[in-house]
């Protein structure tokens, strides 16, 4: 079984995986993707330290989102590790995707991404649909009646409330259990783009509560706890509204079993008894460390690689 964590390059994102990275906590099985959107010094940071950690790590060559792909002259490009091994360069599957551009050679796999049912029928009657070496491909019935390789299921977890729900109104919840599925439906492992989600902004998107995520484990389900802010009026105070959130982590962590105290969590935790406000940002990022942290212990407990 693998696992394939989506992100999007943005700036906490990227520091979150250069933690992971430097801590070379990930089992082998675990290969974060990166779909850069930024022209950002933390992309090829973050891309040296997997490289130094001697793990893989998948770029997209042909992000989709932001105008990152159409910067002729990069300040920060990460095409000096185009062939180390341990980079996987991976392609999002579009009308101008050639069979050249996902095939493999004999030190480095590829990746190739299909979101749409009709492209994939396309690429079948082209002959190369066998290509790459890891297809990620929506977890639907006709595409598995379609796609006889083996193949990774990409899908959406994360839930964005609309303008009449707020995370409050469902503080925990189901986040995802692919891997069981997975293994009763033949993939050969899963995707997801983790607690940030499919959706992309340029510019982010403001929120009247401050709401911070954990993931944990119950059995073989991963559900998600949101400890939401009171004050939820306007888009002002998100110091105090911080304040008002972390306090609910700090006191729901110790309660918990030993492996949803990750050093992430505890962290967070800690803002609380320091009140300290480190910004959204620090909290994003050890938001999705503490993710990384919680699949990489239960991966290498439950599939060892």
């Amino acid at each position: 079984m693998m696992y394939f964590p989506y992100f999007r390059g943005r700036q906490y994102d990227l520091l979150a995986l250069k933690d992971i990275a430097e801590q070379r906590c990930l089992p082998p099985n675990i290969i974060p993707i990166i779909e850069p959107v930024r022209d950002i010094r933390a992309l090829p940071q973050t891309i040296a330290a997997f490289m130094a950690a001697n793990h893989p790590l998948v770029i997209i060559a042909n992000p989709t989102v932001s105008d990152y792909a159409l910067t002729q002259q990069k300040l920060h490009d990460w095409h000096e590790w185009a062939n180390d091994p341990n980079l996987i360069v991976g392609h999002i599957l579009t009308p101008t995707t050639l069979p050249d551009d996902v095939t493999p050679s004999p030190d480095q796999p590829t990746l190739l991404i299909a979101h749409h049912y009709d492209e994939l029928v396309a690429v079948q009657h082209a002959g190369w649909l066998e290509t790459p070496t890891y297809l990620l491909v929506p977890p639907e019935a006709r595409v598995r009646q379609l796609v006889s390789r083996s193949s990774i299921s990409l899908f959406d977890h994360a839930w964005l409330p609309d303008h009449d729900q707020t995370y409050a109104n469902l503080v925990d919840g189901f986040f995802s259990d692919d891997w069981v599925l997975a293994n009763l439906l033949g993939y050969q492992g899963v995707s997801d783009y983790t607690i940030g989600g499919h959706y992309y902004s340029e510019h982010g998107y403001p929120a009247k509560a401050v709401t911070l995520h954990l993931t944990y484990f119950a059995g073989e389900q991963l559900r998600i706890h949101r400890f939401v802010s009171d004050d939820r009026t306007d888009f002002s105070h998100p110091k105090e509204k911080f304040f008002q959130a972390v306090a609910k982590l700090a006191a729901w962590l110790p309660q918990q079993p030993t492996a949803v105290q990750t050093p992430a969590a505890k962290q967070l935790a800690a803002y609380h008894e320091q009140q300290y406000f480190p910004g959204l940002g620090v909290v994003k990022r050890l938001s999705l460390v503490h993710h990384l942290q919680t699949m990489a212990a239960y991966f290498s407990q439950h599939y060892p690689a």
